[in-house]
């Protein structure tokens, strides 16, 4: 069956507007309680998206928290009269609010953590990682000079024909099941696993669940349409963006609810055909600012976009900074996609806005990351504004912002000599916040930036080290002793583990236990390793606590941990415990996770939640990409403006 022949196009839609969905729907309260983390997100969530508050997850935070991830699909949609859990239909009745003017910060948005949470998914690459080494016995072997580890060096990553064989099988088979959980699970597990060459068969599995009684599966499914990105699937995903007649038939009739139309606003940038980039800006253009979310989505979506489109969307959101009149958060998204895109053109209006006094908080925030992935060190002007803001800039997040993107700025020169002038006064500035800071909370992100920078700079690692070793030797307060702690593990100051381990023996905080066990795993310092693995199998050991151990022993390449996990993941009793579980078994990838978890997610006698987060390690496992789908939506994000929708898409695993 062709699915690009219009005939074959006619007939799925009949039999999408035809078909009736009976699936029972399972009352269990699979995603979660509630945590609103701090209210000072840029933007009161009150009256907005359809929510009183945004969705979150139990596992201690947020979507872009430090907590552990929540939802094995998408979650239920945030409770409001029109996207309440268990309404059959959501809605977009709900009142706009405009947020144009400041606000109050909470100290805990403006902690690391926060920033890291959102943004490691590229400095972990566990994936890639699985394709060069693994430890392959997971114990200690023979023991060679100072601590090096015996390692076999093979791929552990499972192959393509694997993954087609062994896992759509089983996760196809989930999407006849009657709970919600597992059928969100599968949905956009078989999204981020299967072959797109697979598209006739994926899509006529997934599409009819368009129609499903419960929002969680049909946004699920619309957004499962994304993930997969097969340009097959972006007509429909066009007409549920619009509403219209074709829309509405698609889900079953009645308006399309407003979050199902915002997945479909990113799920279109996801697939990145540029005959959609006209649908997302007239979204932009003419839905009023009371369906904030679907315009964010729009945003991001075309965030998205390869090369095709990006012309387009660079004109038309260039112009929008210049327009009043637009929500303050919605705006704010505006910078972030212009970054993404990668033009330079949107430098000098970018520039423009940092400087004026008439920018909005939030929008200036967003400008400050989107400067650190345009410019150059080449570009006087950016450098200077924004080390001006990290010396005496008002506002805390900004500053953090901007020295992350200093950062990232010179680790992208790759002629350094040239401009050796202003990679010393970078050096300086760096070393200077370390160990002198101008306001102490800004410590660990001077730690986080010099690390980024010496990552791709060897010949100023050894300050760098030498001055954050000292700053973490020095240091009290566990986060930030925690910062100065991943920023060893990224600049591989293998020199330093054994007293990294000591720490993390000694120490009674988990918040610091946690991040020197990822530092640990950055350093490859396998001595660790029995230790992490203790703490895992630990009842005791929070959800939040277990994943970091155990992306420890990712990034270590550790394949004891595998059994460790699955052993977990069965005995699981919350839904914190289960999602760390399942997201530390993707993250670890390795292949030898497939048979138990096919074997959990198949168990009728398991309860739904573990079967469906089995399905979600199974997705995380097998994913196509080296990074976590959603890591583009994540990174370099302006996680301060909030809005339900990207809530929702943060948190999911």
């Amino acid at each position: 069956m062709n699915l690009h022949s219009v005939s074959v196009r006619a007939s799925l839609f009949a039999l999408l507007v035809t078909a009736f969905v009976a699936l029972s729907v399972s009352s269990l309260h699979a995603h979660g309680g509630i945590y609103t983390g701090p209210p000072d997100a840029g933007a009161p969530v009150s009256g907005d998206g359809g929510g009183n508050a945004a969705p979150t997850n139990p596992g201690g935070s947020a979507g872009p928290g430090p907590g552990a991830s929540a939802r094995p699909g998408t979650g239920s949609s945030p409770s409001s009269k029109s996207g309440r859990r268990g309404d059959k239909r959501g809605g977009s009745d709900r009142p706009g609010s405009n947020t144009g003017g400041e606000f109050e910060y909470s100290a805990s948005y403006e902690t690391w953590e926060f920033w890291w949470e959102a943004n490691k998914d590229r400095f972990l690459d566990l994936k890639e990682r699985l394709n060069t080494t693994t430890n392959a016995s997971g114990s200690f072997g023979v023991l060679t000079g100072r601590g090096v580890h015996t390692a076999a060096f093979s791929s552990r990553r499972p192959t393509a024909d694997m993954i087609r064989r062994d896992v759509i099988p089983v996760l196809r088979g989930l999407l006849t099941e009657t709970d919600r959980d597992i059928i969100d699970s599968a949905a956009l597990a078989i999204a981020r696993t299967a072959d797109t060459d697979d598209s006739a068969m994926i899509l006529q599995d997934l599409i009819p669940f368009l129609q499903h009684g419960e929002i969680s599966v049909q946004t699920s499914t619309t957004l499962a349409l994304g993930v997969y990105g097969s340009p097959d699937s972006a007509g429909f995903l066009r007409e549920i963006l619009a509403d219209g007649t074709e829309g509405r038939n698609l889900v079953g009739g009645g308006a399309v609810p407003w979050l199902v139309r915002a997945f479909a606003a990113l799920s279109i940038g996801l697939i990145g055909s540029p005959e959609s980039v006209p649908s997302l800006i007239d979204v932009i253009e003419n839905l009023s600012d009371a369906d904030r979310d679907i315009k964010v989505c729009a945003i991001v979506g075309l965030s998205l976009l390869d090369e095709a489109g990006v012309d387009d969307a660079v004109a038309y959101l260039t112009g929008k900074l210049d327009d009043r009149r637009l929500d303050a958060t919605i705006k704010s998204y505006i910078p972030t996609t212009l970054g993404k895109l990668g033009r330079r053109e949107a430098l000098e209006p970018l520039l423009a806005s940092f400087r004026s006094r008439d920018t909005n908080g939030l929008v200036r925030q967003s400008v400050a990351i989107a400067l650190g992935r345009l410019a150059g060190m080449q570009d006087d002007a950016v450098i200077e504004a924004l080390t001006d803001y990290v010396r005496e800039g008002k506002d805390m997040q900004t500053r953090h912002f901007a020295f992350i993107s200093l950062a990232k700025i010179g680790a992208r020169d790759e002629e350094p000599g040239i401009r050796a002038e202003a990679h010393a006064e970078l050096l300086t500035l760096m070393s200077r916040e370390i160990t002198k800071p101008g306001r102490k909370t800004i410590r660990s992100w001077a730690g986080l930036a010099g690390a980024i920078y010496g990552r791709e700079h060897a010949s100023a690692r050894p300050i760098l080290i030498e001055r954050i070793a000292a700053a973490h030797e020095q240091e009290r307060d566990p986060s930030y002793r925690a910062s100065f702690a991943v920023a060893l593990g990224i600049l591989n100051a293998r020199s330093l583990a054994p007293r990294l381990f000591q720490d993390f023996e000694d120490s009674r905080d988990p918040e610091l236990q946690g991040y020197t066990a990822v530092a640990l795993g950055f350093l490859k310092h396998f001595e660790a390793a029995g230790s992490l693995r203790s703490r895992i199998k630990d009842k005791s050991t929070s959800p939040t606590f277990r994943l970091q151990c155990a992306t420890g022993l990712g990034l270590m390449g550790d394949e004891q941990a595998i059994d460790v996990l699955i052993d977990a993941l069965q005995a699981a009793e919350t839904l914190g415990e289960s999602s760390a579980v399942a997201k530390a078994l993707g993250l670890i990838g390795d292949r030898d996770a497939i048979p138990p978890l096919n074997r959990l997610a198949q168990d009728s006698k398991k309860n739904d939640l573990t079967r469906a987060f089995a399905a979600v390690a199974l997705g995380i496992v097998g994913e196509r990409s080296d990074l976590p789908w959603n890591a583009l939506v994540r990174e370099d994000n302006n996680y301060r403006a909030r809005v339900p929708a990207m809530d929702e898409v943060l948190d999911i695993l």
